[in-house]
């Protein structure tokens, strides 16, 4: 199916940020005044001291939603406000880790963009492998070994979703999206993760959701 067909999930977002909601900006800001990204806000609903980091939202997804804040237009920028409070405890509730649910949604968005990707189809791997692991943890009454806490294991969160996000990028330019259909994408690809999230269930990366 074409990316700009009427099913097609890559078609432009219609909605719009209502007003009243803070105007969003990319990158990290040193106070409220001077700008704010999604997760920014996100720390602010959340009562936290103002970061692009609160401690309400786990890393792995906090790392997709810098990647996406700093990728969309300015436009499609200020529809991620509305997904701010899905983001106050995101991952927190999952169980197991919470970098495979954030990695798979990359994989399915990857793959749906190139069946074919080999980047994608080991991430894909990579994630069932990983779930396997935790899920036997799991059962054998260990820790699942999500490691969400502290400085290193959030650097171990980051990097693995900042890469996938930057070979997403890239397939996005070599599938010829303009900006809205990428816009779409990467709002598409927010929401699949908060859904995995929120369900504490992650689809498995391989099956690409017929279009």
């Amino acid at each position: 199916m074409p990316i700009n067909h009427p099913s097609s999930p890559f078609v432009p977002p219609t909605d719009a940020a209502p007003d009243g909601m803070p105007v969003l900006e990319a990158g990290a800001h040193r106070d409220a005044r001077s700008g704010s990204c999604v997760m920014e806000y996100v720390s602010v609903l959340a009562g936290e001291r103002f970061t692009d980091r609160p401690r309400c939202t786990h890393p792995a997804v906090a790392a997709l939603a810098w990647q996406v804040n700093d990728a969309v237009s300015h436009e499609a920028r200020q529809l991620l406000g509305l997904r701010a409070v899905d983001l106050v405890g995101a991952g927190r509730g999952v169980e197991g880790p919470v970098r495979p649910v954030v990695l798979a949604a990359i994989a399915r968005a990857g793959l749906r963009l190139d069946p074919g990707s080999r980047f994608f189809t080991r991430l894909a791997r990579r994630v069932d492998e990983a779930q396997g692991k935790a899920a036997r943890r799991r059962a054998e009454g260990r820790d699942p070994g999500d490691g969400s806490g502290g400085r290193v294991a959030t650097l171990l969160h980051v990097g693995p979703v900042n890469h996938a996000c930057a070979h997403l990028l890239v397939a996005a330019r070599a599938a010829g999206l303009d900006t809205a259909a990428r816009d779409a994408m990467l709002v598409d690809l927010l929401d699949d993760c908060l859904g995995s999230a929120r369900s504490g269930t992650v689809p498995s990366p391989t099956v690409v959701p017929a279009g």
